[in-house]
């Protein structure tokens, strides 16, 4: 087991005092981007928000005990060690994402300071990797404004905020709707790199009406940044939604996420669609991943994305090591190659 000044590497996690800090690839998992968290999840930095099915339930050793970390206080310099590990790699060298604060809110009051040193630091050392920052808290103008000036300095990042939003009937989580609205509002007003994530999608759990109204508010918004995505599911989470009495979806493959009934995902899309017929606007593609919103927002020509045959190829290079001719992609390909004869 490799370990550094108070860190110690357990699998493909760099972990401190029993946190994961740094997620690294990993091929077991399938996991494509690095997880970055410079902080311990004491009463302060922990997520606030309790969504019922928060994957950080299954680690339940440091999510339901933030009284641990109390007494925890990271090094000055974790963040750079940290930033070190990432791009010591060749993954790192080579622009694959970090995603920011994954085991809380990126945009909760305690990490937004954290966010911007955290872009500076990669700014200064003229990093080229995407950036995943994912979150269900409007942060308010001020920090929008300030993040907005971070980005504006000359840099080869791409950073995009995707706002999680999906429509669920109550009791699944209890964040404002009408925030994460006005963030997306606001995000696009600034001209700050957005999508709106539709995650995670349970057909159990749908409210159609919901669906509705946000599609007529945000498609005319972010008609190009529109991605559907399934729930991650595990036994930690089951009990959770069992303890507050709300339905457990069907599901499979501890830790992978659920993939969308065909049936459903066309019917989302349907009523995207009729959003978009009504407010006049072309529908953009609708994305399966994080990783195509990304390209989306900073001008990869990506394929049409949606199933996952059907991914970027730029996704499919980082995913798979190489593109991926399917039946499908070739169709697609021709497709527009036609349209723009």
């Amino acid at each position: 087991m490799a370990t550094l000044p108070s860190l110690i590497l357990d699998g493909s996690q760099w972990m401190l005092a029993g946190f994961p800090v740094l997620g690294m690839l990993d091929e077991e998992r399938a996991v494509k981007y690095f997880s970055l968290n410079p902080f311990v999840p004491n009463s302060k930095n922990r997520c606030p928000l309790e969504c019922a099915y928060c994957v950080c339930h299954q680690d339940s050793d440091w999510h339901q005990h933030p009284d641990k970390f109390s007494h925890v206080n990271p090094a000055p310099t974790l963040l750079a060690q940290l930033l070190d590990l990432i791009l010591a790699t060749p993954e790192g060298q080579a622009g694959f994402p970090i995603s920011l604060c994954d085991y809380s809110d990126p945009f909760i009051s305690v990490h937004r300071e954290r966010v911007i040193e955290i872009i500076n630091a990669l700014i200064d050392r003229d990093a080229s990797n995407m950036v995943y920052i994912t979150t269900k808290m409007h942060p308010g103008i001020a920090f929008l404004d300030a993040l907005k000036k971070v980005l504006s300095r000359p840099n080869r990042l791409k950073v995009t905020v995707f706002v999680s939003l999906p429509p669920l009937q109550s009791g699944y989580e209890a964040v404002s709707v009408s925030g994460r609205v006005q963030l997306l509002k606001d995000l696009v007003a600034k001209a700050i790199p957005c999508c709106w994530y539709l995650r995670p999608l349970v057909e159990e759990w749908f409210d159609e009406a919901l669906m509705i109204e946000l599609s007529r508010q945000l498609v005319p918004i972010v008609k190009d940044h529109i991605i559907l995505s399934g729930i991650v599911m595990s036994a930690e989470v089951e009990d959770i939604l069992l303890s507050r009495d709300l339905v457990v979806p069907r599901w499979s493959d501890s830790g992978v996420k659920q993939h969308l009934n065909p049936a459903f995902e066309q019917r989302l899309k349907a009523i995207l669609s009729d959003a978009a017929f009504v407010a006049d606007v072309s529908l953009g593609p609708v994305m399966g991943h994080r990783l195509c919103g990304t390209n989306g927002n900073h001008a990869y020509g990506c394929l049409i994305c949606g199933k996952q045959e059907r991914h970027c190829q730029l996704f499919q290079i980082h995913h798979y090591g190489k593109t991926i001719q399917s039946e499908t992609n070739q169709r697609l390909k021709e497709s527009l190659q036609d349209k723009n004869a």
